[in-house]
């Protein structure tokens, strides 16, 4: 979730944890495999979880989600902080 710049930067790293688990919770976003997620099976950002982690348990970089997903997460992130 943390922005690029500030991941060169930073030694910790804002992530979503992701579940294949189908909730009908409002925090969940939902994201279908593709080519360039790198995911399997279709799952779910995990939104009331959000949290911050050490870079360095981050081995490698399986993927990343379009802007669709990331305006998703954004909308979802915004209502569940009720920012």
């Amino acid at each position: 979730m943390s922005s690029d710049q500030w991941n060169r930067h930073a030694s910790t790293l804002t992530v979503l944890p992701l579940t294949k688990t189908k909730h009908d919770f409002p925090t969940r976003v939902e994201i279908e495999p593709d080519a360039a997620n790198g995911l399997k099976v279709t799952s779910y950002a995990r939104v009331e979880d959000i949290r911050s982690i050490s870079d360095r348990r981050l081995v490698r970089r399986d993927g990343f989600v379009g802007l669709e997903v990331m305006s998703a997460v954004s909308r979802t992130i915004r209502l569940f902080l009720d920012v």
